[in-house]
């Protein structure tokens, strides 16, 4: 059974009942001074028993508000500046920060104060609140009974402790500590972890406190640092690091302690020192920036290992780049390199926060690397074995195709490795206990079970694909739809087809399809109400997103044992971000449209008797306001395309409108998309819309070879579609894009005159030139995306050099007739800067009408706040000048020249 409803803002209804245009022609439209108050929800969090909402909601303004709100009655407490919302496992209580406004950050930060928040608790079942200064962070402990607040950071000499404090809730008892530089809370029970790290060292160690009983116990006391505590799951057993520092090196290494039985009088102590264990490797130190992890049953320690930098390499690389003459500074490009120097230095400063994961035996005292130099990816499962990557023997073929590995089985007891698969490239992992291995080859789902050593293909007789073949990158293989997780004991895995949930059999002797969308097009995948939920029961209900391929409707429905897939809602809206409460059957999910702020909508199993528990921007209904709907189009090449139309406020059929034409890909499921009002935003949709535009998103599918002609072949269709309804006047017809969207926006003003302006953010404008570029942010060649990714060229540019020079904005200059913005930040790191050079002094001797504005220091997006609302205004201006015939400014006129010396 399908339930389907609309959800009409006032403003909509109001348009409903007294005549199209009536009710909104009454009202204004925003202006830029009326921005500032829109609101967004940031946060939201259902309290463990389902009986409380606390959300935040920001502002464009900066200022925002923490809004609790109980479920079952129509009551909300808010608090302005509050934020990091956290309930009581025993949903009996709720903490928040309390902050300031931006202009008093400001304030404080000019008088050198610092900003300081407090932290709030209030007591849920009375609604008693009590408010604790200059606290930077807090935790609940996992019964829910006692808080810690951290105080914010001691004197420069103690730098890393402060002062904490433990409250008992309910007896509001307070215990404080002094120095303590870390703390955690055991995964059950009561027991607070900490390091102390006192003055001159003095007191130094590891103590366990139990704020039930009050005991404190040392676990640890020495001069040394300690760090990285880690509970294991469910159990009385911890771990930490200490710190082992060695003057020859700039970084430490860390010997890992742990101790079993905490609670009982004489803990069980272990420690793995790598400085004198016989199978630890000399060239490298255990890190701190990768955290300790128990196994499920407690036998091992995960962690990490890095390598040394001798303290004379930091010197050394100071004098290659000092002003010394007789010292040379020069980096070696050679034209074999798998990776470029560019981007040899960015992994470099990448691995610094990376590290090889290694295995401690605590039983026999054994270390077992598990990762190295060449597998230097390893994922964890929760059981024997491990899955390891290999891309050593296909890094040629990386250079400008695929990244391909090979996969390894790795025995997390032993670290015994085990090929089983080669040359995969799309979606691999292992089971939740570790006995399967999947991956993708030949466009087949495959295991290998580790037991066994067989391999077996799953999805051989399954009458689907579960490989995208629609995908148009020109890639040989296809990637996979994507899978929804492992059920209960490996017994199966949730695949993805187009539509559908199949249920496959982890030893391929069966599979299920779970949710039968395809006849109605509809999108089934599974809903993760909860990111750790890694397995899932088929016994219980499991909740599915639901989404229309064509309709663009979105929702949820839920496959049961015994009813299958029921649709439980499914709306003329995006329905998004469902989750469920820890120990209630209460569900919330946000609903919004693009003329319906979104709200959070709460409610049982069932979903469709969920009520509204939020009202965002309630002062929408004091503006006029524009809609949205779907537009259906065939490329000329006859695909069957859809675009998102959205009309302008206050929308009067009698006329006729300017239409702005936003571009990338894929575009038309923004449809229901609410957009902020925000000058801060360069191309925002709720913008144009208020400025008296259509605005038309059309999606844009494509060719091999021939990426911009494809975008102006459902370019053209998707605007003479709108146009057919004479709501749109032709000769206003505007062009937008960035990045892609501003290649395809510069290469179509070259190949038709139906656009009056356009403008281009941070375009690609030759593509030779941006062939053999460098996509700076991470320092890769751009030959590769342009061969097999975005670019989907298919082969350099000396094999196919019309192409290239056909689908280039550059190479087709003369025929552009249409005034042309580009802007660029001078340090953009994707799309290199000096191809808006090319193109400006191209139009310049092409006498062509087109300005270039460059952003100092800003990379591919603009980041600083003046910047983006230059900007902003300068985008108005220019399609109010050419779309609107409004005055043209002197930036547009007569251009900007430097001043004079």
């Amino acid at each position: 059974m399908i339930r389907t409803f609309r959800i009409l803002p006032l403003s909509i209804a109001l348009s409903a009942v007294l005549g199209a245009g009536a009710a909104a022609q009454q009202l204004p439209t925003l202006a830029p001074a009326d921005y500032s108050k829109w609101e967004s929800i940031a946060v939201s969090e259902l309290s463990p028993d389902g009986r409380w909402l606390a959300y935040t909601v920001s502002r464009v303004d900066g200022d925002g508000v923490l809004r609790l709100r109980a479920v079952a009655r129509d009551s909300t407490h808010v608090v302005l500046h509050g934020s990091r919302p956290a309930f009581s496992s025993n949903g009996n209580w709720l903490a928040y920060s309390i902050g300031h406004s931006d202009e008093e950050r400001e304030r404080l930060q000019k008088a050198g104060t610092p900003a300081r928040s407090k932290v709030a608790v209030m007591d849920l079942r009375s609604g008693f609140t009590t408010t604790f200064d200059d606290i930077a962070d807090f935790e609940f402990s996992a019964d829910g009974a006692f808080v810690v607040f951290q105080g914010y950071p001691g004197s420069e000499s103690n730098a890393g402790s402060r002062d904490i404090m433990v409250r008992d809730l309910d007896r509001n008892i307070n215990t404080t500590f002094g120095n303590v530089a870390e703390t955690e809370w055991q995964t059950s029970g009561s027991l607070l972890a900490m390091v102390i790290h006192g003055q001159n060292r003095s007191g130094n160690g590891v103590r366990t406190f139990d704020p039930v009983s009050g005991v404190i116990r040392t676990l640890e006391s020495d001069t040394g640092e300690y760090k990285g505590l880690a509970w294991r799951e469910n159990a009385d057993e911890l771990a930490v690091l200490r710190v082992r520092k060695d003057d020859r090196y700039t970084d430490p290494t860390h010997a890992v302690i742990a101790w079993r039985a905490v609670t009982l009088p004489q803990p069980v102590r272990s420690v793995f020192d790598p400085a004198t264990h016989p199978s630890f490797p000399r060239r490298h130190r255990i890190v701190d920036h990768r955290e300790l992890r128990w196994s499920d049953d407690g036998a091992s320690i995960f962690f990490g290992l890095g390598g040394w930098t001798e303290k004379g390499d930091s010197a050394a690389v100071a004098s290659a780049t000092s002003s010394d003459a007789d010292t040379a500074g020069v980096a070696v490009w050679r034209s074999d390199d798998v990776e470029i120097v560019p981007e040899q230095k960015v992994r470099e400063m990448f691995d610094r926060n990376r590290s090889l994961l290694a295995a401690w035996r605590i039983a026999d005292n054994s270390f077992v690397p598990l990762a190295d130099s060449v597998v230097r990816d390893v994922t964890l499962s929760d059981g024997r074995y491990a899955i390891g990557l290999d891309p050593s023997p296909w890094e040629r073929e990386r250079m400008f195709g695929p990244l391909y590995r090979d996969l390894l089985a790795i025995d997390v007891a032993t670290g015994e490795r085990t090929l089983f698969a080669r040359r995969i490239q799309f979606q691999y992992g292992v089971s939740p206990t570790g006995r399967y291995m999947l991956f993708v080859r030949d466009g087949d789902y495959w295991t290998w079970d580790t037991r066994t050593g067989r391999e077996m293909n799953i999805t051989a007789g399954v009458p689907t694909s579960f490989i995208n073949l629609d995908d148009d990158h020109t890639i040989d293989e296809k990637p996979p739809y994507g899978t929804g997780g492992w059920t209960t004991n490996d017994f199966s895995v949730l695949l993805y087809d187009q539509y559908d949930i199949w249920e496959v059999r982890a030893d391929g002797s069966g599979a299920n399809n779970l949710t039968n969308g395809a006849a109605d097009r509809i999108r089934h995948r599974r809903a993760w109400l909860n990111v750790e939920d890694r397995v899932v029961d088929m016994a219980r209900p499991v909740y599915v997103a639901l989404y229309g391929d064509r309709t663009k409707q979105f929702g949820y429905g839920r496959i049961t044992p015994t009813a299958g897939v029921e649709r439980l809602v499914l709306l003329d809206r995006s329905v998004t971000r469902l989750s469920r409460a820890d120990s209630a059957d209460v569900f919330m999910y946000r609903v919004e449209g693009f003329d319906d702020s979104p709200d959070i909508f709460i409610g049982g199993p069932g979903l469709a008797d969920a009520v509204q528990a939020t009202e965002t921007n309630p002062f929408q209904n004091e503006y006029a306001w524009g809609h949205s709907e779907l537009i259906d189009f065939r490329n000329t090449v006859g695909a069957e395309l859809q675009a998102a139309l959205f009309y302008p406020a206050g929308y009067d059929p009698g006329r006729t409108y300017p239409m702005i034409v936003d571009i990338y890909e894929i575009t038309s499921n923004t449809v229901h998309t609410y957009r902020v009002p925000s000058e801060r935003s360069e191309y925002n949709t709720t913008v144009f819309t208020q400025n008296g535009y259509f605005v038309l998103r059309p999606d844009i599918v494509y060719r091999g070879r021939d990426p911009g002609v494809s975008a102006v072949e459902a370019l053209i269709p998707a605007v003479e579609a709108v146009l057919e309804r004479g709501i749109v006047d032709r000769e206003r017809i505007g062009l937008i894009g960035h990045s892609w969207g501003g290649y395809q926006t510069a290469f179509a003003v070259t190949q038709t005159d139906l656009f009056s302006a356009a403008v281009a953010g941070a375009p690609l404008t030759n593509l030779i030139s941006m062939y053999l570029s460098v996509y700076w942010n991470t320092g890769s060649t751009d030959a590769r995306i342009f061969e097999i990714d975005q670019g989907r060229m298919e082969v350099p540019f000396w094999e196919d050099l019309d192409a290239y020079m056909r689908n280039s904005p550059l190479f087709n200059i003369r025929q552009m007739d249409t005034p042309l913005l580009v802007a660029f930040g001078d340090k953009d790191g994707a799309v290199d800067w000096h191809q808006g050079i090319e193109l400006y002094n191209a139009a310049r001797r092409a006498g062509k009408d087109m300005v270039l504005l460059i952003y100092e220091g800003e990379n591919h997006s603009l980041a600083r706040k003046g910047n983006q609302i230059d900007y902003h205004r300068r985008i108005r201006q220019w399609f109010d000048h050419y779309l609107k015939g409004g005055p043209a400014p002197d930036w547009i006129a007569a251009g900007m020249t430097r001043p004079q010396t």
